[in-house]
């Protein structure tokens, strides 16, 4: 399960950063933001509780338990303006760089924090003193630099319109833009290019990033897209968010879009942008996708297993919570509530980070496991004729799963759900395995999936919905998304008029709320 509001799981024993107390006032004491910090509750205090906060999520695995005490007395600290200011003054010092939950900490306390007043937000941005003069400087601080971009970015996420207008003052748009075309720490590029991507949600902010990248020699998104196949896994991800960007957000007139240049020639199975939530980002080839959103975000792959063995990997781009693995049609993506793979009787998802093997929304633990890493990669079995789901980190394998055959046995497919600032790689066969089992036969999706040109086109969303809107509408097609045909009848309520897709991801009947209790496929 993501973490909607805290939800990772830390198992006893494993390293995890925490600090003594007795050291943190020290750690910060260099990296204070700029101005006066009025005192509401002793800075030491607050930034205990934020340290406390960053490791006790982490044995949280269950959305509908109590948030934890530390994240409690932030929010109630927080409610008040001058607390609000000082809880992000601690976030900015003390997140450490090394802890892979540290940027995904900050966005859950962000979320659960009241909503902050406009002049509590601008206030918070002219302490830190943003400027290109910040940016530019010799003795750079990576940590902090790189945790006032995440804050920057969650501050536009949470406010829209006028408000997230006014927080984007020239100053704060040079802090940001400096980092891209400086490119000095790939951690800070990275989240200052979110960051202006979640400002640009704002049509206002969106024209004024876009006018200021064209006043550039060389626009610098065009340089750092350059860098999405790079080895470096910080850098790789700095380059798939620049292409994304100039694909969705900041169009180049006479630049082609990265799905028209991609060769698709070998590729027959992708991860399919037709059947994801609503904030996942898929790469041009259908093979990458990240989350840089609040939300847990899931997505299904266009191949379906029905019998036999069959295997596939996914390279390890970011060492934060993903839940990998099988899902069937049945599968629910709750994306707001926390919930995606592994998370319900149809799914099965294995999540390296925090080492838990997820059915069922209850995990099982996997202590004999490392922590997975960059460039590590996860190998997924699953053989129908056994009734084993294998999954392996480096071909060290996991012992088998066999519980999601007491549900289902057929229409498997492979399947991720992404909890913020995570991205990985899959290979489905169109390329060699780097660890291919050893003990059975396998078959890959690639060499029997087919889609046609047309399918293998991952065009940006704009696009997409723009084709939907354009197209006609089949007497026959699905109420919800007018896309596929409508084939199911929902019981026991017996309303019908929607595909198998969309009926997967309900829960009731979106007619009468009655909950749904089978889904009767109609014969067409």
């Amino acid at each position: 399960m993501g973490l909607c509001c805290c939800k990772e799981n830390r198992q006893d024993g494993e390293d995890t950063y925490a600090p003594p107390v007795a050291s943190t006032a020290a750690s910060v004491s260099s990296v204070e933001p700029r101005g006066h910090m009025p005192k509401v509750v002793d800075s030491v205090i607050v930034d205990h509780l934020v340290l406390e906060m960053l490791t006790l999520i982490a044995s949280f695995v269950d959305n509908d338990e109590e948030s934890p005490v530390s994240l409690v007395k932030l929010h109630v600290i927080a409610d008040k303006e001058d607390g609000w200011i000082q809880v992000v003054s601690s976030m900015v010092n003390v997140i450490p760089l090394e802890n892979p939950f540290g940027p995904s900490a900050i966005t859950i306390l962000f979320d659960d924090c009241p909503l902050p007043s406009k002049e509590s937000v601008i206030r918070a941005t002219q302490l830190f003193g943003l400027s290109s003069e910040r940016a530019n400087t010799g003795e750079l601080n990576v940590r902090v630099e790189r945790n006032i971009c995440v804050v920057l970015g969650c501050i536009a996420e949470k406010l829209a319109g006028p408000n997230s207008v006014a927080v984007l003052t020239p100053l704060t748009l040079d802090y940001l833009l400096t980092f891209l075309i400086t490119r000095r720490e790939a951690c800070i590029v990275l989240f200052a290019l979110i960051a202006l991507e979640k400002f640009a949600s704002t049509t206002e902010n969106k024209l004024t990033i876009k006018n200021r990248l064209e006043q550039e020699p060389v626009n610098p998104l065009l340089v750092l897209e350059s860098l999405a196949a790079d080895e470096d896994p910080m850098w790789r991800q700095v380059g798939f968010c620049a292409k994304w960007a100039l694909d969705n957000l900041f169009i180049i007139e006479d630049r082609k879009l990265s799905y028209e240049l991609v060769d698709m020639s070998g590729i027959n199975v992708i991860l399919n942008s037709h059947d994801v939530s609503e904030y996942l980002k898929i790469s041009c080839n259908g093979l990458e996708a990240r989350c840089d959103s609040n939300s847990f975000e899931s997505v299904r792959c266009t191949f379906q297993v029905d019998q036999g063995c069959w295997y596939y990997e996914c390279v390890i781009v970011t060492p934060g919570v993903m839940q990998i693995g099988w899902a069937t049609k049945n599968s629910h993506f709750l994306n707001h509530e926390g919930y995606g793979i592994g998370d319900d009787l149809y799914s099965l998802s294995y999540d390296g980070c925090r080492k838990l093997v997820w059915y069922q929304a209850r995990p099982t633990s996997v202590n004999e496991m490392a922590a997975w890493r960059p460039g590590d990669v996860l190998g997924c079995l699953i053989d129908t004729n056994c009734r084993e789901v294998i999954f392996s980190l480096n071909g060290v394998r996991l012992p088998p799963c066999k519980d999601i055959f007491d549900t289902i046995r057929t229409g498997f497919f492979a399947a991720a759900s992404f909890m913020a600032f995570q991205q990985c790689r899959f290979n489905f066969g169109s390329e060699p395995f780097r660890h291919p089992p050893t003990d059975r036969q396998f078959e890959a999706f690639n060499d029997h999936g087919f889609l046609t040109d047309e399918q293998k086109k991952v065009v940006p969303r704009r696009i997409y919905l723009e084709q939907l809107r354009c197209s006609s509408v089949k007497e026959d097609c699905c109420t919800l998304c007018f896309d596929d045909t409508a084939c199911c009848v929902l019981e026991p309520c017996g309303h019908r008029g929607f595909c198998s897709l969309c009926t997967s991801q309900l829960k009731e009947c979106p007619m009468c709320r009655a909950a749904i209790l089978n889904i009767q496929r109609e014969e067409t």
